[in-house]
């Protein structure tokens, strides 16, 4: 266990929008900060790990020397990030143990996707832990800005019940993934009755709009 996740807060000077240190060479930050050629070498930068649809931000396009990984998901509750978990904690512990050097998680704002992350990463890397309370408890002290979506929570919180083991329980992975679902479909029916009664109404208000042009004097 890295002794760091039992420690006092991280000093404020190692704090900001940018690129935030979580653990000794693990950084949570924007993509600003991805971008940021200076700020990732004077960190010990050498690994970025991109949580964006959006193409993989490039520091420097002529001389990008940097050992990447992306997940393309978009800053929506319905994204499954929870698939990406055992990939990206992979990539965090090559970077921090094996290569022993710095890496970067980051996202447009480093506050829901790339927190999201680096919050199981956490979890799981802290045995016995597998608290996603107390994961973004330690991380929030560091960064107080984060805040992963409600859908992102929620697979936090299925990942720590799951004792960060999804493939061991994939019966109650496959529940969630179908208790999603269904939540999406009702969004969806409901969106369009919704929008069904609006069009009725409007439909109604132009035919009374046209009576009372055409009948009345």
């Amino acid at each position: 266990m890295d002794k760091a996740f039992i420690s006092d807060p991280m000093d404020s000077s190692l704090m900001n929008d940018d690129i935030t240190e979580i653990l000794p060479n693990l950084f949570l930050g924007s993509e600003a900060g991805a971008r940021n050629l200076e700020l990732l070498r004077r960190r010990g930068i050498t690994h970025i790990l991109t949580v964006m649809a959006d193409p993989v931000p490039q520091s420097d396009q002529t001389s990008d020397n940097f050992r990447r990984m992306q997940i393309s998901v978009q800053d929506w509750p319905d994204q499954d990030l929870m698939s990406h978990f055992k990939d990206s904690n992979a990539f965090i512990d090559a970077a921090r143990f094996t290569a022993q050097e710095g890496v970067l998680v980051h996202c447009a704002q480093g506050v829901s996707r790339s927190a999201t992350i680096v919050t199981a990463y956490l979890m799981a890397s802290h045995p016995p832990l597998y608290d996603d309370v107390a994961a973004l408890a330690y991380l929030r002290a560091r960064r107080p800005i984060v805040q992963p979506n409600s859908g992102f929570l929620s697979q936090l919180a299925l990942y720590g019940r799951c004792s960060c083991d999804l493939d061991a329980n994939a019966s109650a992975v496959e529940a969630w993934r179908v208790e999603q679902m269904r939540a999406w479909e009702g969004r969806v029916d409901r969106m369009n009755r919704e929008r069904a009664e609006a069009e009725g109404v409007g439909r109604k208000r132009w035919w009374q709009a046209e009576w009372v042009t055409r009948v009345l004097p």
